[in-house]
């Protein structure tokens, strides 16, 4: 299958009701549970039943280095992306930790790390040594953004092939919140000035600089105080390759109808991609945790998220997606485990 010929279902209505139906008559106060009755009825509607598990699952981190960061657009040297993937297969980065604390399984994938790895804990599908300056020139050919896409989608759909129920996106990359905000931007029709944040804790000074470099690579793309609809488009102009294939991954998730996790801003770049490509993919994303980079609530009022946790994560990785799986630990254990209204007697009048 194809990334674009994902066929889109909507949330099965039947099976939200018959969760909250199910929720109600547990031995608790009416909605008592709050938004974590919200997200049941969410998965409930994105499996199309109450009975579902949320184990095993899988955090899809992508990797590349970006050729924008040429132009002094980010804190952190590009011999991070290498060193960190390695040391997220060994267990040592946020990400990683907060995986094995919340049981879930982690898989880095390398789609254009300026390096050789040679490792054989990373899988490696490179497209390229880092994509292109996207100041100066595409970032990426048409062919390359076509095969970051399908990529990410056919190892989304290996995910849930390998009878992962959830996965999570996340993803390695310096110099990507540039090309997320460039992605943002040329989704929406806004400046930089309106959704570029620090990223890597950047200065006010190179903010500044940061700002100005998403606005002329805009302008070099023809994208200018215009809203674009194309996803290819975007993405070869001024995307990234790790955000193209979490835009894969998040349509195979659709594809399947199971859930995907997203992150932060990046996540919320790519979720943007693959709503374009797919109207309405939107259904099939959990939108994990605010996070802190500055165009965050712009994505997500365009997209109609509502994040369930505020806790000014900005890490990346995919570390905010591991925060809600204990959430979702905790929705299947009361669904198995409290007892019912009638169970208790309690004779409550409402």
């Amino acid at each position: 299958m194809k990334y674009n010929e994902t066929k889109y279902r909507p949330l099965v209505q039947g099976a939200m009701k018959q969760m909250q139906i199910k929720l109600d008559n547990l031995a608790k106060p009416v909605k008592g549970l709050g938004r974590l009755e919200e997200l049941a009825d969410h998965l409930a509607g994105i499996y199309g039943t109450v009975d579902f598990n949320v184990k095993p699952r899988k955090c899809l981190v992508f990797a590349a280095d970006n050729g924008v960061v040429k132009e002094g657009v980010s804190a952190s040297p590009q011999k991070i992306t290498a060193i960190q993937a390695v040391n997220m297969m060994k267990g040592h980065t946020a990400v990683a930790a907060l995986a094995k604390a919340f049981d879930c399984d982690i898989q880095v994938y390398d789609l254009g790390i300026n390096a050789d790895l040679r490792s054989p804990l990373v899988e490696e599908h490179k497209i390229s040594y880092s994509t292109k300056d996207m100041l100066v020139e595409p970032a990426m050919t048409c062919q390359e953004a076509m095969e970051a896409l399908q990529f990410g989608f056919e190892m989304g759909i290996k995910a849930f092939e390998e009878g992962n129920q959830v996965i999570a996106v996340g993803e390695l990359g310096m110099g990507n919140t540039t090309a997320a905000s460039a992605i943002v931007a040329a989704a929406l029709g806004k400046t930089g000035e309106e959704v570029a944040g620090r990223g890597s804790n950047i200065s006010d000074e190179r903010l500044k600089h940061k700002i100005d470099v998403i606005n002329r690579s805009l302008a070099r793309a023809g994208f200018t105080n215009r809203k674009i609809n194309d996803a290819l488009k975007i993405l070869s102009e001024v995307g990234a390759y790790e955000l193209g294939a979490m835009a894969g991954a998040i349509l195979a998730a659709g594809a399947v109808h199971k859930p995907v996790l997203l992150d932060g801003f990046l996540s919320y770049s790519a979720a943007l991609l693959a709503n374009l490509i797919v109207p309405g993919i939107t259904d099939y994303m959990i939108p994990t945790h605010k996070s802190k980079e500055h165009g965050s609530q712009i994505v997500l009022e365009a997209l109609k998220l509502n994040p369930y946790i505020d806790i000014d994560m900005c890490v990346g990785e995919g570390s905010g997606a591991m925060m809600i799986l204990p959430w979702l630990d905790g929705i299947k254990s009361v669904l198995d485990n409290m007892n019912t209204l009638q169970e208790m007697d309690f004779n409550f009048i409402p």
